[in-house]
């Protein structure tokens, strides 16, 4: 099964002697993950994963890569991703009841807390910020997470997914809930069968011209719902580089989006009984050796509730949201963040005497000062945004940072930590 990604950046190509090397991902014990060199005589220049702990692909291996492939990926700009997300409706959850983006994990273990039954493990990806989950093939993976998701949730993480294309399917990637009932969220006994009482599951099968995807969901072992397998050809533009995952569950409805486009909008794809406390990642098995099959997740945020921005805004007077994201240690609004800021321009447009007030607010990790100055570059380029997307007056927004100094949740837990990363807009 494969997985999905937002896109965030582009990765480097080192040409040598005619070839284009696509570096290895390799962990700590010299663990390697990537895609070998392709013929640039044959086959064109493709895009590359970079290297990890420094160590690139032997130069001579090949792996065939489909033209059509290369050019899509040659086609991903700044601008088009921004464009993918133009429509991008996803509002996150106001309460965050579960973060994991293993920057304290050690390098070549399994995060702390976590269960599988292979050998899933954390590991640096250059080129790419922060520290990965890398999951192994024939694994089912489950987080450490103790807490009820309720009715209404939202579930987010980033993948990056690089495979070798030889002419044979890479294993498909399943990602999906479960409610454990009476077990333990991450017992041995839902590594074999992650169904518990009930459950979800996307699947994604990769191909070098897309991918074919469904939907299924099960009460205990009886099916719930089944979407038929159908073709996304945008999935040739999900690998190679980092895409964005976001599910959004509102009692029985059922949303998904990948890469800025909704997959699946199911009425009643969730069975109305128990709830779900567990997400888990599971990964198939094929022909390819471990090295040619690279597979990522991190920044898994799971956050409760629905919150209605536009009542909260006009009928309250305040919105507070951790649903726009930025560049880590930056002021540079990811895509990903289009939904919330969508909403939030047409209340302005819609709502013309409105003056709103924009508040960036840090966790506390790093220094006080630069938190400071950071929360407000980041409400300044809310502001921006709105200003320059909307057409809305300068006049009628203006931008604070609060740095730190208003926390929200707990800065000692990583869910306290992403819920006092947040923006708030405050009606004047």
């Amino acid at each position: 099964m494969a997985i999905l990604f937002l896109p965030l950046m582009l990765l480097s190509i080192t040409e040598v002697s005619g070839q284009s090397i696509l570096k290895r991902v390799k962990n700590k014990v010299e663990q390697t993950v990537g895609d070998k060199v392709v013929d640039k005589a044959d086959k064109a220049v493709a895009k590359g994963v970079d290297k990890v702990m420094g160590v690139e692909a032997e130069e001579g291996s090949q792996s065939p890569s489909p033209a059509s492939e290369i050019e899509s990926e040659s086609a991903v700009t700044p601008s088009s991703l921004l464009k993918a997300y133009s429509k991008y409706d996803f509002i996150p959850g106001d309460s965050v009841i579960y973060a994991a983006d293993f920057s304290s994990e050690a390098l070549s273990e399994l995060p702390a807390g976590w269960n599988t039954n292979g050998n899933s493990s954390v590991v640096q990806l250059e080129g790419l910020p922060g520290q990965w989950l890398r999951i192994a093939q024939k694994t089912v993976n489950l987080t450490d997470n103790r807490n009820d998701f309720g009715a209404d949730f939202t579930v987010e993480f980033d993948a990056f997914m690089q495979f070798t294309f030889k002419g044979w399917y890479p294993p498909s990637l399943r990602f999906g809930l479960f409610a454990s009932g009476v077990e333990d969220p991450s017992g041995n006994r839902l590594l074999s069968d992650p169904k518990g009482d009930k459950s979800l599951y996307m699947e994604l099968s990769p191909m070098a011209n897309g991918a074919n995807i469904l939907l299924e969901s099960y009460r205990k072992n009886t099916r719930h719902f089944h979407s038929p397998v159908k073709s996304a050809p945008s999935a040739q533009g999900w690998y190679a580089r980092v895409v964005h995952v976001a599910m959004q569950a509102q009692k029985e409805r059922l949303r998904i989006w990948i890469d800025g486009e909704k997959m699946y909008d199911i009425p009643k794809a969730i069975p109305s009984e128990d709830v779900y406390n567990q997400l888990f990642f599971q990964l198939g098995s094929s022909s390819y050796t471990d090295e040619q099959v690279g597979v990522y997740v991190s920044n898994i945020k799971i956050a409760k509730g629905m919150p209605d921005a536009r009542h909260q805004l006009v009928e309250e007077g305040r919105f507070s949201t951790s649903g726009i994201l930025f560049d880590v240690g930056s002021a540079v609004i990811k895509p990903e963040s289009s939904g919330v800021l969508n909403t939030i321009g047409e209340v302005l447009k819609q709502n013309p005497d409105m003056q709103v007030r924009i508040v960036g607010h840090t966790d506390a990790s790093g220094e006080e000062k630069a938190n400071q100055l950071l929360s407000e570059q980041r409400a300044e380029a809310v502001k921006g945004f709105l200003s320059s997307r909307f057409s809305i007056e300068d006049g009628r927004l203006e931008s604070t940072g609060k740095g730190e100094t208003e926390p929200v949740g707990d800065n000692r837990t990583r869910e306290g930590m992403a819920q006092n990363r947040r923006v708030e807009f405050i009606r004047l």
